[in-house]
């Protein structure tokens, strides 16, 4: 297995890449047209974790899984695909592109990079929520020199309309306040960007915790903690910096009280960075620091 990681991570430094979420284990014949040098089919119906076949690079894993097998040969991408995960009629059991998951496939991507995807596979509602992140998306037509053709890579297209969009990520800016002796700072910001520069509490489906740990054994998952367990931990561990996903339902106030109130009891952690990905969330955390 480490021979053939470490030729994918020497055949992913050589020219462009796309990776295919969901791929199904067709290869289809327009993939050897596509201006990309290596094409990354990721579907866990593949039998083996990794296989090369020309420009088509195979993997066998869960998009999970796979994800951290791109992040630990260095790969770097120009472009994401994922249409149809047979969420309904295949054995496809979480949607890759909800923000739990598509946030640790993000650092992943390029800053710049193309966005293949069927907003009505899930619903409008759904999806309007699903893509509300840090970024500019501009939606390409045919004329673009950057599109794709979406027919290239599933015939889901005839159902429900597929688009293509060239996306920027966008940081916000970071909103700075004391609490105490803490340093509270919150940011529209991916949280997985910060992985390993300070401790993560994450967010997670059920069904994607062991994935998730397995291939991320630093994260912590919230659901896991209370207030106090949370600051004992730190305490315990001395842990200086961390970082929190959304998880209170919008509100924070109670959670601010009472890491402020014992503060002599848990000194750990002295900074909390408080991550988000839609546009509106964190809105008391942002109040205070005005």
């Amino acid at each position: 297995m480490f021979e053939m990681k470490f030729i994918l991570s020497e055949r992913l430094k050589r020219g462009r890449s796309l990776a295919y979420f969901a791929s199904g284990t067709r290869i289809r014949e327009g993939y050897k047209e596509l201006p990309f040098e290596n094409v990354i089919l990721i579907d866990h119906s593949f039998k083996d974790v990794i296989c090369f076949d020309q420009k088509v690079i195979k993997i066998g894993l869960t998009a999970t899984l796979a994800t951290g097998l791109l992040k630990e040969v260095g790969a770097k991408l120009d472009a994401f695909v994922c249409i149809n995960e047979g969420l309904s009629e295949g054995n496809g059991h979480v949607p890759i592109q909800n923000q739990g998951i598509f946030s640790n496939i993000l650092p992943l991507m390029k800053e710049e990079y193309i966005h293949v995807a069927c907003p009505g596979y899930y619903g409008q509602r759904k999806w309007k929520k699903m893509f509300n992140l840090p970024q500019l998306a501009t939606v390409l037509d045919e004329n673009d020199v950057d599109y794709l053709d979406p027919k290239i890579f599933s015939d889901y297209y005839r159902y429900k309309k597929c688009f293509v969009w060239k996306v920027k990520k966008q940081t916000g800016e970071p909103s700075t306040f004391k609490l105490g002796s803490r340093t509270i700072t919150v940011q529209r910001k991916n949280i997985w960007e910060d992985y390993g520069t300070r401790k993560l509490f994450i967010r997670c489906s059920p069904l994607e915790t062991d994935n998730i740990k397995s291939v991320a054994p630093d994260v912590e998952i919230l659901k896991d903690y209370s207030f106090e367990r949370l600051l004992q931990y730190c305490t315990t561990n001395k842990i200086k910096r961390i970082g929190l996903s959304p998880w209170l339902r919008h509100s924070y106030n109670g959670f601010l009280s009472y890491i402020k109130d014992n503060e002599e009891r848990f000194p750990f952690p002295q900074e909390l960075n408080f991550y988000h990905l839609e546009k509106n969330d964190f809105k008391q955390l942002y109040a205070l620091a005005q």
